[in-house]
């Protein structure tokens, strides 16, 4: 049973984007967005730390994870057009450089390794705490542009490194702390 408990906590996650976009289309309160959130968020550190202590922690999963992620965070942004429209459109450039460097990353490590990418670098996890923060800030608390604008630096540095990182590596780096820890 232990070991099928990352799989459903990754799985959650799957279905809480779905779960935003029609509390979004219902015009349900903003504050429900803060638990739908911070389950996603919780269940994306989660699922990792108890693939790793059960021994279940393999690619296929790292990868089912990643692709969870790309998902979840699509109906997200389904439901901050939904709710923030204005907003969005407003900083549509910040969005832009954040999707661009999303699908760069994705790119060059499917044409280098034919995989998709799992690095799960302190980068990206910082970045995950910082989408989170944003995130409440749009959805729950209906914030302006700073969101948007500083998750797309953040996004640009994050996603900058993970590009590297394929391009430098021999083999498709999964779990790699940083840049700077990975063997050559």
């Amino acid at each position: 049973m232990k070991r099928h408990l990352p799989f459903a906590l990754t799985t959650l996650r799957l279905l809480l984007g779905p779960a935003a976009l029609g509390c979004a289309l219902a015009n349900v309160d903003r504050f429900v967005f803060l638990p739908i959130l911070v389950a996603g968020t919780l269940s994306d550190i989660f699922d990792g730390i108890l693939a790793r202590g059960f021994g279940v922690a393999t690619p296929a999963l790292r990868r089912y994870d990643s692709i969870t992620d790309v998902i979840y965070y699509l109906f997200i942004l389904g439901t901050l057009w939904r709710l923030n429209h204005t907003v969005i459109v407003q900083n549509l450039w910040a969005i832009t450089v954040l999707l661009f460097t999303e699908v760069v990353a994705v790119f060059v490590c499917a044409v280098k390794f034919r995989k998709y990418p799992a690095t799960h670098s302190w980068l990206a996890k910082f970045y995950g705490f910082c989408l989170l923060g944003c995130l409440i800030a749009l959805l729950a608390f209906d914030a302006g542009s700073w969101a948007i604008i500083m998750l797309g630096i953040v996004a640009l540095v994050t996603n900058s490194e993970i590009i590297a990182m394929h391009l430098i590596a021999d083999k498709p780096p999964v779990d790699v702390r940083s840049i700077f820890s990975l063997r050559r």
